[in-house]
């Protein structure tokens, strides 16, 4: 039985915070379990960090009022991740990560997850990487809780070409681009999307960059290389990769203090990938609506009546196949994990 392709050299390096008894918290984010700050908490400085070739990043949880979580102890734990070319078996914990955020659009996520996986050549999914002491240690006492599940998903990243509309879930999210355009955004964005994605001639892509919360944003790095190089071998051969356009969906909340008021003008904003925080500020057009009727029940985390409350959004970003390449140019040398290796030649800016 064949092996699925292993991007270790494209992704090396990674990390889950911890919360109860040390475990990795990779809950489903069900619009709710952000962290308070909203950003995943890294050891020492806040920044998120590696050394050496393929090394795990360490990453350390943080701990709330003693008083009120007993049962939260603080722990390190070092995670290394890598990307792999989606395959079938991925296909239930990919549509879950789907799931959170599409929420209830009217998206078939079941046909949407096997385009993913069935799309060549392009698009990884984030899992980590075997301990190469576990069959050292097979004949050991190991706590079941203790072992992790290499073929567990953490993370997609992946482009959806939505303007060729040649199946009927591409002609669904061509459709709910411009109904969510139609209804959310000002006169001037609307006029672009009903334009761009009206034109035959443009090639209009869907940038999905999903994962579980605390994950942090350095991750992102390399997978965003990986679909410029994928994009660049691929254009060469199929037209319908060169895009001329993306589109993100990104997940985002505002701080509610006063849950009595309703005008959430001028609320902080917290981003639940805060990468995407680059794109915003480089979008050519954008518009956001609220979630909050669609979001889960799930809660993550420990609440009080006394918090304020994490209104979920959504922001659809939109941007030049160029001001991609600026964006991910600029977070490598922003965020870009120390030790990360890349697969041959290639080197984030090159393409």
């Amino acid at each position: 039985m064949s092996q699925p392709a292993r991007k270790r050299g494209v992704l090396a390096g990674g990390g889950a915070s911890t919360s109860r008894d040390g475990e990795a918290n990779t809950s489903r984010d069900d619009e709710t379990s952000n962290s308070r700050n909203g950003e995943a908490n890294t050891s020492g400085n806040g920044e998120a960090s590696t050394s050496g070739d393929s090394s795990p990043m360490e990453i350390e949880s943080s701990s709330s009022d003693s008083e009120d979580n007993d049962d939260i102890v603080e722990t390190v734990l070092d995670v290394e991740f890598e990307g792999r070319s989606p395959q079938p078996a991925d296909f239930h914990s990919i549509k879950q990560l789907l799931q959170q955020l599409f929420l209830k659009a009217p998206v078939d996520l079941s046909d949407l997850s096997n385009l993913l996986i069935n799309q060549p050549g392009i698009g990884s999914v984030i899992k980590q990487v075997p301990n190469e002491d576990e069959d050292d240690d097979s004949d050991s006492d190991v706590d079941p809780d203790d072992v992790v599940d290499i073929n567990q998903v953490f993370g997609i990243s992946s482009v959806l070409n939505i303007s060729q509309k040649t199946n009927e879930c591409e002609r669904n999210l061509h459709k709910l681009m411009l109904d969510l355009s139609n209804q959310y955004s000002d006169s001037e964005t609307k006029r672009f999307v009903n334009g761009l994605l009206g034109d035959t001639t443009k090639q209009v892509g869907l940038l999905l960059n999903e994962r579980y919360v605390n994950i942090p944003p350095p991750i992102s790095v390399p997978l965003f290389h990986a679909i410029r190089k994928e994009l660049f071998s691929l254009k060469s051969k199929d037209s319908s990769y060169n895009f001329d356009y993306l589109i993100m969906i990104s997940k985002l909340y505002k701080m509610q203090k006063d849950k009595k008021g309703k005008n959430l003008e001028g609320c902080e904003v917290f981003w639940s990938n805060a990468e995407e925080e680059f794109f915003d500020e480089e979008a050519d057009y954008k518009f956001e609506f609220c979630v909050q009727n669609d979001k889960g029940t799930g809660l993550g985390g420990h609440w009080s009546e006394a918090d304020p409350e994490m209104v979920p959004f959504r922001r659809v970003l939109i941007f030049t196949m160029e001001k991609f390449h600026q964006i991910t140019n600029r977070l490598a040398s922003l965020l870009e994990p120390a030790g990360t290796v890349y697969n041959g030649a290639y080197k984030p800016g090159s393409i």
